[in-house]
């Protein structure tokens, strides 16, 4: 496969996986009051769910944009783990997505965002 597939594939990948994130972290902030409730009904301390609705909307940003990828897929792949932890007794069907959004953020982590990014050099952002 040529570099330039690679590229658009990664960026395809980004898109994708960040979007999800996008849109997750967004139902998350958009209904706080229910996410608190949900968080605290799992155990889960209140202000996580304020840290998890923003990592993954501002996250989901990151990884479209191709900035900070190492930091943002990290996070993510943390906040995914967990997530797994939290389902995996109520089957595939639950725990398959999350581990699915894992496995993803894990791969971006290790190669990198490709070529295809938003220029942004002067912070060392492309990272």
């Amino acid at each position: 496969m040529t570099s330039q597939k690679k590229n658009i594939l990664m960026l395809v990948a980004r898109i994708i996986i960040g979007g999800i994130f996008v849109y997750a972290g967004w139902e998350k902030i958009s209904a706080m009051a229910e996410t608190v409730g949900f968080f605290v009904s799992l155990g889960i301390p209140a202000f996580l769910a304020y840290v998890v609705g923003y990592a993954e909307f501002i996250g989901g940003i990151l990884l479209i944009l191709g900035l900070w990828t190492c930091v943002s897929s990290a996070v993510l792949a943390i906040i995914m783990a967990v997530a797994v932890c939290f389902t995996y007794k109520a089957g595939i069907a639950m725990f398959g997505f999350p581990l699915s959004l894992f496995a993803g953020l894990l791969y971006i982590l290790a190669t990198g965002a490709g070529h295809i990014v938003v220029p942004c050099k002067k912070w060392g952002a492309n990272k």
